[in-house]
């Protein structure tokens, strides 16, 4: 990674924090890039965030690529029973370019627009309350929606916004919060379908997260102002895809697929009025074994709120 992007996602880092810091809070926040089994507190709050990702490298066929990626994914959740059973629908906002070096030029891929439609339904099927902490396990399903734009043959299928295809989503979630501290797990898989005569590889994210609340070390009322501490592993793997192209061919795409771990920092702050949070990550990746040759990720910086809407 180029020290200018270094540079820039300390800078970002950097003025997160100095942000955070300048308001006043409310109660444990939930981990920033690990699901919670906790449906309380947050459930009924629009969540949004912008994600910077950089990856670059050598590409089949002796060329070069740098890839950035801004998305914007804006999360609407909902209780059905408060604490239980809560629906959620994601769309994202995706800005992607791609420059790929040959001897003769550099020649520039761009794509813009929203994603798929993601809709989930979370179920705590688990739930042990004793003083000051709390036990808490869910189930997670949903599927996604073909809405995103797709099926470009002048671009390559990973800079789509969609997948063309209807992909389900089977997980479960482990939270266990006691006092200051919280532990958190996740396992959520993606069984994807054909579309547009491409597949998309299965995929498979695992995620761990620790969390600390350095500030209060204790409430004198709640909801009080707060400030939160994660340090998690946010793991993905995928399958490799499949290319349609021509029909019926139905190939291994050689160079798709692998398996990438993070370990991301992050902190968050929740503002007075127990309606409102701000946090920030940066996701820096420490094991990353992919299939072939692929652009390999540089990191990911991560800034976001969450409103309580009603």
């Amino acid at each position: 990674m180029s020290v200018r992007k270094w540079r820039r996602i300390h800078v970002l880092f950097f003025v997160a924090v100095v942000l955070l810091m300048g308001e006043s809070a409310f109660a444990q926040g939930p981990p920033i890039n690990t699901e919670t089994a906790l449906l309380a507190g947050f459930t009924n709050a629009f969540r949004t965030f912008d994600q910077e990702i950089d990856r670059s490298g050598d590409l089949p066929g002796g060329v070069r690529g740098d890839l950035h990626v801004r998305a914007v994914p804006m999360i609407f959740p909902y209780a059905i029973t408060q604490g239980k059973l809560v629906i959620a629908g994601v769309i994202p906002y995706f800005n992607k370019k791609l420059d790929l070096h040959r001897p003769a030029g550099t020649t520039r891929l761009e794509e813009n627009g929203f994603g798929d439609l993601r809709l989930l339904a979370e179920y705590a099927y688990y739930i042990k309350d004793e003083k000051e902490k709390t036990t808490r396990a869910m189930v997670i399903g949903g599927f996604d929606l073909p809405t995103g734009s797709h099926g470009d043959h002048n671009l390559p299928p990973g800079l789509w916004n969609g997948s063309g295809a209807t992909n389900y989503l089977i997980g479960t979630a482990f939270s266990y919060i006691p006092a200051r501290w919280g532990f958190y797990t996740d396992l959520i898989y993606r069984i994807t379908t054909e579309g547009s005569g491409f597949e998309f590889g299965d995929t498979l994210r695992y995620d761990l997260a620790v969390g600390y609340r350095p500030w209060p070390a204790i409430y004198e009322i709640y909801p009080s102002p707060q400030v939160n501490l994660f340090l998690e592993l946010n793991g993905f793997w995928e399958q490799r895809s499949r290319d349609f192209r021509p029909p019926g061919s139905g190939n291994k795409v050689p160079d798709s697929g692998g398996n990438t771990i993070f370990l991301s920092p992050g902190i968050q702050w929740v503002p007075t009025g127990r309606a409102f949070l701000v946090e920030a990550s940066v996701q820096i990746p420490t094991v990353e074994n992919l299939n072939g040759e692929q652009l390999e990720t540089d990191a990911q910086f991560n800034i976001g709120l969450r409103w309580l809407v009603f």
